[in-house]
């Protein structure tokens, strides 16, 4: 049996509330707020709803003032106003620019209120489904694109892939919504280091030696972003977590909340990878997070914490021959050509396309480009470990 859906009902009436709470309490997961200040204190807790009712008329907040504050936290729940006669003019003009789905006049028999939330209901289960199978088509190509891209450039978008991973993981365990956008809010985040000469990538990479000039151009890659994902079809979601991503977070932003956060986490994802790539181990890397610990989203360390468990330093390493690499193995080296321009930095996750870029250069030159040997861990539930 699925689970009721979740109605949230504001009015500042108490025999109003009492009514509805009557009527709709048995069919639907109903939550009454006398104002809109109480709702939105549900709402920056945490709690999702399919559908919102507000009366228009209320005291300290209208219900257009309270959609308005409710967009900056929650996107997809579908807001029914309701108003009397006298106001009607105003709340008919606010639904007409996009601020409602639907007006209701009142007193709205209950029989026809449902009637509406059922509407309602409806189409946000319609939006649901298309962004969900946005969300899946997307993160197929943006893994494909970047796991290719990974093998050809393989300081930025290997780490991109490792970062992927594993705030996709972060983002499901805490049920963040709308957590499609993480794996494409990733490898944008990355595009721009592409546009740098390798030997800038590599100093920018292990942040040592980057000059002032050169911390200039990567200080304007958040526009570059932006440029290109407004281009693109359904990506403003995704734009508004790129632009988070370096800021610290704060429980308290008037950003949408779930955007924040995935941000953090995202942000909690790279600095993992950065410490990693310096050669620290789980514990060490988690005393780094914990020493910044104020700039984070603090649930999504804790859930980091769980999934991957502070004192266990990770599998361990073994020394393998190139030929035996397989998929869902980690460097735990950089892998040089025996030109000494390097392959895949440590930290990289043996996939298909590494593995076929590899078949490619060994059938293009007579003696093996790569070293006899290397050191590598088994994958782990992230393939980052």
């Amino acid at each position: 049996m699925s689970a009721q859906p979740k109605v949230l009902f504001i009015d500042d009436e108490e025999r109003v509330l009492k009514g509805i709470e009557l009527n709709l309490g048995r069919k639907y997961n109903l939550t009454v707020a006398s104002s809109g200040k109480d709702a939105l204190e549900l709402i920056a807790k945490g709690e999702a709803y399919s559908v919102v009712v507000v009366d228009y008329v209320m005291p300290e907040m209208n219900g257009a003032e309270f959609l308005k504050q409710m967009r900056l936290y929650n996107q997809s729940t579908v807001p029914i106003l309701l108003t009397g006669a006298t106001n009607f003019e105003y709340a008919a003009d606010f639904v007409a620019k996009g601020g409602g789905f639907r007006l209701l006049s009142k007193p709205c028999p209950p029989s026809e209120l449902i009637e509406h939330i059922e509407d309602a209901l409806f189409h946000f289960q319609q939006v649901e489904d298309e962004n969900h199978s946005i969300g899946n088509v997307m993160n197929a190509v943006v893994r494909s694109f970047t796991a290719v891209l990974a093998a050809a450039l393989p300081l930025y978008f290997g780490r991109s892939q490792r970062v992927m991973r594993m705030a996709s993981e972060i983002g499901r365990y805490l049920r963040l919504k709308s957590h499609w956008r993480s794996d494409p809010a990733c490898v944008f985040s990355h595009l721009g280091f592409a546009t740098l000469p390798p030997e800038v990538q590599l100093r920018a990479y292990q942040n040592e030696g980057v000059k002032p000039n050169e911390m200039q151009l990567i200080d304007g890659f958040e526009n570059f972003t932006r440029e290109l994902l407004y281009s693109i079809p359904n990506m403003s979601e995704v734009t508004k977590v790129v632009d988070l991503i370096g800021q610290d977070y704060e429980e308290s932003s008037q950003n949408d909340n779930d955007t924040a956060k995935l941000a953090s986490v995202i942000r909690i994802a790279k600095h993992y990878d950065f410490y990693a790539s310096k050669g620290q181990n789980r514990p060490q890397i988690f005393d780094s997070l914990i020493n910044n610990k104020s700039i984070y989203y603090m649930d999504a360390l804790d859930a980091l914490s769980t999934i991957r468990p502070y004192g266990n330093g990770g599998p361990q390493c073994i020394l393998l021959n190139t030929k035996e690499l397989k998929k869902g193995m980690r460097l735990q080296e950089d892998l040089f050509l025996d030109t000494g321009v390097l392959f895949a930095p440590k930290g990289s996750i043996v996939n298909p396309p590494l593995l076929h870029v590899m078949k490619n250069y060994r059938a293009c030159y007579i003696k093996d480009p790569f070293p006899q040997s290397i050191l590598v861990t088994q994958g782990s539930s992230f393939e980052t470990d």
